[in-house]
């Protein structure tokens, strides 16, 4: 985040005292400020209204950070020790680099001239992850209705709001890397935007869809293997609308190259080495890779054209070989049977 916003909301007030809780929120990793608003009357010279800074874990004691005593003697934060913290001019407390141990209760107390107590404030500090870039998921139910799935990988106490041709569809709150799904009612095409927020963060992301995709199912793959010893692949599948494919050989993406070319959803190639091809389609919905196919047009499977010559030529040397035995057996009972004309 460019700039650090402190969401400060005050959740108690004691009548007639000057004791106030405040919950603040900051992203892990980042700077915050929390402030001394109390006004001091006395700031240099031989006296100063003391004030003091500490801090406590849930479940761990009381300790002090910082502050000014009746002197004007400033202590600053002890750098080996958590928070890495610092005092601003004005008696703010600097905490850096926020970190998740750094969440627990910032008491500044501040004192008249005379020593006694004149203001005490609490600052309850939560340390949230930021939200990541969220991604839409897109698809129809069996009626043909849209439906939106929302969600970021990181983030903590995130909210998610979907707005669709304009219209707030619903806001939830989802737990960290789960995902919201809405329903659109509205006529394509739609326009979607998708917001994931918490206190510290907020991230939003647009899609336009102009139809309702269907997933697709699991591609298999047809070979043909050619005299020449190249072999043409071909990537199917029986359901799912608009898909792409990638393919892989040996694990590695096909790229243009003399080896290997791709043509929409066939691969071309040399096939006189043995190798692996997987191909994945993929649509605006679902990524669905195939299953691996090993590629292998050794010689003798370039050669059908010549074994199904050889079997015809063997089929007709066998026939005429039937005939010549046919006609030798004719001509011998005819020599044989001098009546016989």
């Amino acid at each position: 985040m460019k700039s650090i916003q402190l969401l400060v909301h005050i959740s108690l007030l004691i009548p007639g005292a000057v004791a106030l809780v405040h919950d603040i929120f900051a992203a892990s990793g980042e700077k915050i400020v929390i402030p001394l608003d109390t006004r001091l009357e006395h700031t240099s010279g031989i006296l100063c209204n003391r004030f003091v800074w500490t801090f406590k874990r849930p479940r761990h004691f009381l300790r002090q950070l910082a502050g000014v005593d009746d002197y004007c003697n400033k202590r600053d934060c002890s750098n080996e020790m958590r928070p890495h913290c610092s005092l601003s001019s004005n008696g703010s407390l600097q905490v850096h680099h926020v970190e998740p141990d750094d969440g627990g209760q910032y008491i500044i107390t501040t004192y008249h001239i005379n020593r006694a107590k004149s203001t005490e404030d609490t600052f309850n500090l939560h340390v949230l992850d930021a939200v990541s870039k969220p991604v839409i998921g897109f698809s129809c139910v069996s009626e043909g209705q849209p439906v939106v799935l929302c969600r970021a990988e990181k983030g903590t106490n995130v909210s998610t709001s979907i707005i669709a041709n304009g219209e707030l569809l619903l806001e939830k709150a989802a737990s960290e890397g789960e995902g919201q799904l809405f329903k659109v009612s509205s006529s394509a095409p739609w326009n979607i935007s998708c917001s994931i927020t918490n206190k510290v963060s907020q991230e939003t992301i647009n899609a336009a869809y102009s139809m309702c995709p269907v997933p697709l199912s699991e591609p298999h793959l047809e070979m043909l293997c050619h005299p020449d010893r190249s072999v043409e692949i071909s990537c199917k599948t029986e359901n799912g609308s608009e898909p792409s494919f990638s393919w892989f050989v040996d694990g590695n993406p096909v790229r243009y190259s003399s080896s290997w070319k791709v043509t929409e959803n066939v691969l071309s190639g040399s096939s006189s080495i043995a190798v692996n091809i997987t191909c994945s389609a993929r649509n605006a919905i679902s990524s669905v890779p195939s299953s691996v196919t090993t590629v292998s047009c050794p010689a003798g499977a370039h050669s059908w054209t010549l074994r199904v010559f050889c079997k015809v030529l063997l089929f007709l040397q066998y026939n005429v070989l039937l005939i010549s035995l046919i006609c030798d057996v004719i001509t011998s009972n005819r020599m044989g049977d001098p009546e016989k004309p």
